[in-house]
């Protein structure tokens, strides 16, 4: 009856403002993402060129030395690992190497796993931020010194 209608049209009114709510917060959004975007190209210039003008090896220190050596412990030790066998070779094998490794023991190892790289994303994301902020600083003292 004519009620319903009334009902529907109401709905579809209700409903076409929500749409066009959500279609202005879409535009907004997509028109800060391009800001974003133009903002993070002129870094990557700024960065770039900055890199591009840097001496080889000026970046280079004690601290790279000491991560490479320590790499290349952790690399013997994984071959030292994958000929002995057991869990951490199957961890690290393609095959399973040990019949203590259950199901349970997996998901208890893959929670561990996805916490250090949720927290490596984070301690990434934190430092690419201050890239972009030495980034900035480098282009003030450019500027300043122009």
């Amino acid at each position: 009856g004519v009620p319903d209608t009334q009902v529907l049209i109401e709905k579809i009114v209700k409903l076409q403002r929500a749409c066009a709510r959500r279609q202005e917060k879409i535009d907004f959004l997509e028109e800060h993402v391009d800001q974003l975007l133009t903002e993070v190209k002129k870094k990557n210039k700024i960065f770039q060129h900055y890199v591009q003008n840097i001496e080889p090896g000026a970046l280079v220190s004690e601290q790279s030395d000491i991560h490479k050596h320590a790499m290349s412990i952790l690399l013997q030790d994984e071959a030292v690992i994958l000929q002995q066998g057991g869990i951490m070779s199957s961890v690290y094998g393609s095959k399973v190497n040990d019949s203590g490794l259950t199901f349970e023991l997996c998901l208890e190892m893959n929670k561990k796993l996805q916490a250090v790289l949720e927290d490596t994303l984070l301690k990434n994301i934190t430092l690419k931020e201050n890239i972009n902020t030495l980034g900035t600083e480098i282009a003030k003292i450019s500027m300043e010194k122009r």
